[in-house]
């Protein structure tokens, strides 16, 4: 009989200063589904922005061959930033995706302006971030090499610490009035992927390396505080195999965030007092 074995992750590349560098694969390498669903990604976008879309880009695992869910980037054109909410369209899009390719698996959507990502203020980037370290071009002109490796510090931090909060309340309220089991494990699914990614945050500029897989997420975390152990794997177990019992989840995400909640606040008090969204980079 088989045994399943679990890709264990892996850590980004680095340069010789300790910049993270693009860990995505070349397209001609995207699994199959991966790029059906890249492919699908820009012709909505396409069909919703025109001649404003710059380029798409693909994120997440599928762009560095592995399982695990795709991200999907969507780059508007210099001067052709969209003033309207695009939070709908994103989610819309993200539940078209999952439905039409679900070997994929978990799909997130973003809507980036042209100076969402090449900023003026010398304000870090989020969006800038999330291109440089792990993306592939999939349509339209590849900005990616006018991207340089990316810093470990504060600033790369604060968006998952910041977002912590937010993050699981969305989940929160999303469970409270999803009744289909998918919708519920969705939900879920964000709220272990939020406690993951705001507890290793709060590591690695400590750490002084960087990764998205959620293993390697959770080991980090529990390396720096061992007493979290549980909870990590509580999280981690949300984040991969998510219950279907919404009552269950909501359980899971009050008793993360009175534990993680003082740690959050505690690093913001010090990095972050005003709550800024962008940190000087």
């Amino acid at each position: 009989m088989g045994h399943t074995v679990r890709l264990r992750g892996e850590f980004w590349p680095q340069d010789h200063w300790g910049r993270v560098t693009n860990a995505a694969i070349a397209r001609e390498q995207i699994a199959q589904p991966a790029l059906e669903a890249a492919e699908e990604a820009a012709d909505v976008a396409l069909e919703r922005f025109g001649d404003r879309l710059h380029s798409v880009y693909l994120s997440g695992p599928a762009a560095r061959g592995r399982p695990g869910g795709a991200a999907f980037f969507v780059l508007l054109r210099l001067g052709a930033s969209d003033v309207r909410s695009n939070e709908s369209w994103e989610s819309a899009v993200a539940s078209q995706l999952r439905r039409r390719h679900p070997r994929v698996g978990r799909v997130a959507v973003a809507v980036f302006n042209w100076k969402d990502v090449f900023t003026t203020d010398g304000a870090f980037s989020p969006a800038r971030f999330r291109l440089a370290v792990n993306s592939t071009c999939v349509a339209g002109r590849n900005m990616t090499r006018m991207l340089a490796p990316q810093r470990i510090d504060s600033a790369a931090m604060n968006g998952d610490i910041l977002g912590f909060r937010p993050r699981m309340l969305n989940a929160a309220g999303r469970l409270s009035a999803a009744r289909a089991p998918d919708r519920v494990r969705a939900a879920a699914m964000d709220a272990g992927h939020a406690v993951l990614a705001a507890a290793f945050a709060l590591v690695m500029e400590r750490e002084q390396i960087y990764t998205e897989d959620l293993d390697l997420r959770r080991d980090l975390f529990t390396l720096n505080y061992p007493g979290r152990s549980r909870d990590l794997s509580e999280a981690y177990a949300m984040a991969t195999r998510p219950s279907p019992d919404a009552m269950k989840a909501l359980v899971f995400i009050d008793s993360a965030c009175r534990w993680l909640t003082p740690m959050t606040d505690a690093w913001l008090n010090a990095n972050n007092p005003q709550r800024t969204e962008r940190l000087k980079a």
